[in-house]
């Protein structure tokens, strides 16, 4: 009796480690299935501004990751989008005259790096408006003239409340939302946000995102 239970415990173990396994990938999809909605959004925030846009996403590895992760991160991902061709993204003829190709390109990589997930949304547009930053940070006290030279702190600025370098709120870029709001909402799932900008070259945003 004494195995035949022990035969019984180990079976029911197995069932729920199946079951488990099974609530797991159930939980599981693919970041393929936001494409055709990033591909939307691009696609109107290039038509709304008069911009020539080309969407790439790139999986590294299978792009499977929680639902709730990906419905999270969905309206960041989306505001950083319309951000990069409001604010990257240059219009043709001004890329026809930088010697660039007239249609500019943004790419999303998704990458799993450890414990977290890597979301990487770059554009070869104009690269931040660092003058502009600087004016602003320096004017509300985010930084000192001497923090405001070094390009790693102004560009992590863009992220702090209230700063806009928008001369006019476009409708495009936030809908009056400013990349605070991304930041918070990366926070608020235990992630992190970065920026790296090269004039002229263009600019990118990668999120950290805990996979638990």
């Amino acid at each position: 009796a004494g195995r035949q239970s022990e035969t019984l415990l180990m079976q029911q173990a197995r069932v729920n480690t199946e079951l488990q396994e099974g609530l797991m990938q159930a939980r599981m999809v693919s970041f393929n299935t936001l494409a055709p909605r990033l591909r939307r959004v691009v696609r109107n925030a290039a038509r709304d501004l008069g911009r020539k846009t080309n969407l790439e996403i790139h999986l590294e590895g299978e792009g499977q990751l929680d639902r709730n992760v990906l419905d999270r991160v969905t309206a960041p991902i989306e505001h950083i989008l319309r951000n990069a061709i409001a604010h990257g993204i240059e219009p043709p003829a001004e890329r026809r005259a930088a010697g660039k190709s007239e249609t500019g390109t943004v790419s999303i990589t998704i990458d799993r790096e450890a414990t977290e997930l890597l979301i990487r949304v770059a554009d070869d547009g104009a690269g931040l408006n660092f003058d502009r930053i600087r004016e602003r940070a320096l004017e509300m006290d985010l930084l000192t003239p001497e923090q405001a030279d070094d390009p790693d702190q102004l560009s992590q600025v863009i992220f702090h409340t209230g700063l806009s370098t928008a001369t006019e709120v476009s409708e495009v870029s936030g809908r009056g939302v400013g990349m605070d709001v991304v930041s918070s909402e990366v926070r608020q799932i235990g992630g992190r946000i970065a920026v790296n900008s090269e004039r002229g070259q263009g600019t990118r945003f990668t999120l950290r995102i805990p996979l638990s």
